[in-house]
């Protein structure tokens, strides 16, 4: 008898991020809401801090949300008559 294989998923061999280069383009500033969304996140996995991947998800959650980091003021000059 022929038994049906399941098509097992399966993950392709990626290098861990802390080997990668960093991306093009300005840094992330992690806001106080992402830390601490951090930081729930490593004390779920067992972790007294939080790691790279931790941060990189909240990181990428704030993106998502449009969270803004704090700008500096713009310099208008206004056309005074």
């Amino acid at each position: 008898m022929a038994k049906a294989k399941k098509a097992a998923k399966t993950r392709k061999a990626e290098t861990p991020p802390w080997d990668h280069e960093r991306p093009a383009g300005k840094a992330t500033k992690l806001t106080p809401a992402s830390k601490r969304k951090a930081k729930a996140s490593a004390r779920r996995a067992g972790r007294s801090y939080p790691s790279l991947v931790d941060n990189m998800n909240a990181a990428k959650a704030q993106n998502k949300s449009g969270a803004r980091t704090k700008r500096k003021p713009s310099r208008r000059t206004t056309k005074r008559s």
